[in-house]
């Protein structure tokens, strides 16, 4: 029974760490979206694109099995961590 509980909280690490990899991989582009938006003296933040993008990964986590609720705070951290990135980059 252990040794289920091991291989299972195995993967769960392993899941964990390609997480952390993509989000960090997200930040690196969300960096060159700061840069190009200063560069072409655009806002940084854009409540359409926010909406739109919450709008899609809610409907993808749904089809996925998560909860609305999950998602949404997920992506909200998402945004504002992408935020507080591009507002340091000015």
């Amino acid at each position: 029974m252990v040794e289920n509980l091991n291989i299972l909280r195995d993967r769960i690490d392993n899941f964990d760490k390609s997480i952390t990899d993509l989000l960090a991989q997200r930040m690196r582009v969300v960096r060159r979206v700061g840069e190009y938006k200063k560069k072409h003296n655009l806002p940084i933040c854009d409540k359409e694109r926010q909406k739109e993008v919450l709008k899609t990964r809610v409907k993808q986590g749904k089809t996925a099995g998560l909860n609305e609720k999950f998602v949404k705070n997920l992506y909200n951290l998402i945004f504002n961590e992408a935020l507080n990135i591009q507002r340091r980059k000015k």
